[in-house]
């Protein structure tokens, strides 16, 4: 008789063991899942994309961003922003991007847009000026990286898509194309206050350049040698 009563004791006991693991691992269970339908319902943002595809869920709203002092606040650099936002049902996506930039002449109060349109991505802008980002020195040109076209057809625009490299003055002006269908910027340097070096992969090759400063024109160009050749 102490036996049996020892062993249903034992079988309680386990049973009562099995009962809180269940409802343990039920819990784990609820809880893992509500961290995931939290992190696919969860407002998406994301940087460099606009999104070209015709659907009217595609909400638009624009912003001027941070001013860059230039030319000794003589010129303030102003970027125009688009923040798109859309519903994909269960979970809401916005995307912020650079469209265009205002150039205002302080002296003057006059001002003037880089494009007359929004219909780019400008993927990067380079400032440059002799010396470090912290020098006092003028800035001498302006050196853009955009997204012209949706060249991978994903309808978005976005660094993935070939890129233009393109130049103005420090107000805005004298804007011009040099490099176009570009995959990657590797880099750039100032050699001098009048040519800038420039290194790029361009049709599968990679590639050195010069630009002229003065007149923005594209000058010496090599093709970087092949690892073991």
């Amino acid at each position: 008789m102490e036996d049996n009563k020892f062993f249903k004791l034992v079988w309680r006991f386990n049973g009562l063991l099995i009962s809180i693991a269940g409802i343990l691992a039920i819990g784990v269970l609820i809880f893992a899942a509500y961290q995931i339908f939290k992190d696919v319902t969860r407002d998406r943002n994301t940087q460099n994309i606009v999104n070209i595809e015709e659907t009217g869920e595609v909400k638009e709203s624009w912003r001027l961003g941070h001013v860059t002092n230039l030319s000794s606040h003589k010129t303030l650099m102003i970027p125009l922003n688009s923040d798109q936002s859309f519903n994909r049902g269960y979970f809401s996506k916005s995307s912020n991007s650079t469209r265009n930039y205002l150039f205002i002449n302080t002296e003057s109060n006059s001002n003037k847009w880089l494009f007359d349109h929004t219909n780019y991505l400008i993927e990067s802008t380079n400032q440059l000026r002799m010396g470090d980002y912290s020098s006092k020195k003028p800035v001498l040109a302006i050196l853009y990286s955009l997204v012209k076209l949706d060249s991978n057809s994903d309808n978005r625009l976005t660094p993935s898509d070939l890129t233009t490299i393109s130049i103005s003055k420090p107000n805005g002006s004298g804007y011009k194309e040099i490099l176009t269908d570009v995959e990657q910027v590797i880099g750039n340097t100032l050699l001098s206050e009048t040519e800038l070096f420039i290194i790029y992969q361009l049709n599968g090759k990679s590639l050195s350049s010069t630009i002229n400063l003065t007149n923005f024109e594209l000058g010496n160009t090599k093709e970087l040698p092949k690892v073991g050749l």
